[in-house]
């Protein structure tokens, strides 16, 4: 098995197939930052995915005056639809769940909510593929956010897969995935991430390199998930 520094390259068409896809982002402008290219693609290709953004962002600037949680959450949804536009994707396929800003539960009666929306989201829509981040070792938030799609997937009966994002695995972890080349759409991107205005000012100018260099690499990593503990134990 590969590692993550070798995987094959790979259209979309061999990633995701014909399936309709649930994009899952934790914070407004993951979509963008971390699968803008997959998402302008899909759009392209006349096959536009649907996008959930489960927080809404409030918490971004804690105690400030100037940007209190509900303007905050306001701004970040109205930046959050100018990115995905920008991408291509049509309005009414963008899902704002408006989950208030906080911890993001990986078990429990407020896990157990958000999986029935979710669930219910890719039944109402006909979607039939889910693709949420990287369950990193380090971050309890996209370990949550795995679990979240693995239990959808395992109640709905639909494929799931995993963009890499602020946790990639390591590069001598053995891993089964995909490089998906975005480069035509890497302008798109940019612009999208620049929608994000309260979070990407002084980002790509200057800002942390390791998240700068991601979006300007020519590939999006899609991996196959491991399977997660909670839906491992049903």
């Amino acid at each position: 098995m590969p590692t993550a520094s070798d995987l094959p390259e790979a259209d979309l068409g061999t990633i995701i197939g014909e399936e309709n896809a649930l994009v899952l982002a934790l914070q407004p402008g993951e979509e963008s930052l971390d699968c803008g290219g997959l998402i302008a693609l899909s759009c392209r290709r006349g096959r536009q995915p649907f996008v959930m953004v489960l927080h809404d962002g409030s918490a971004f600037h804690p105690g400030s005056d100037a940007w209190p949680p509900d303007r905050l959450a306001a701004l970040r949804e109205q930046e959050t639809r100018e990115a995905v536009r920008r991408l291509g994707l049509r309005p009414e396929r963008l899902l704002m769940a408006g989950l208030f800003d906080g911890e993001t539960p990986g078990e429990g009666p407020v896990f157990e909510a958000i999986v029935r929306a979710v669930s219910l989201v890719t039944w109402a829509r006909d979607l039939n593929l889910i693709l949420a981040p990287w369950p990193g070792e380090a971050d309890p938030a996209t370990r949550a956010a795995h679990r979240i799609a693995a239990e959808v997937a395992r109640r709905s009966g639909i494929g799931h897969l995993s963009y890499v994002g602020r946790s990639p695995p390591s590069q001598e972890a053995a891993v089964e995935g995909w490089r998906l080349e975005i480069s035509p759409y890497l302008g798109a991107k940019r612009a999208a991430i620049g929608a994000h205005v309260s979070q990407t000012r002084g980002f790509l100018e200057g800002g942390p390199a390791s998240r700068l260099d991601a979006t300007l690499l020519p590939f999006e990593t899609i991996l196959r998930p491991p399977p997660s503990p909670k839906a491992a134990q049903r």
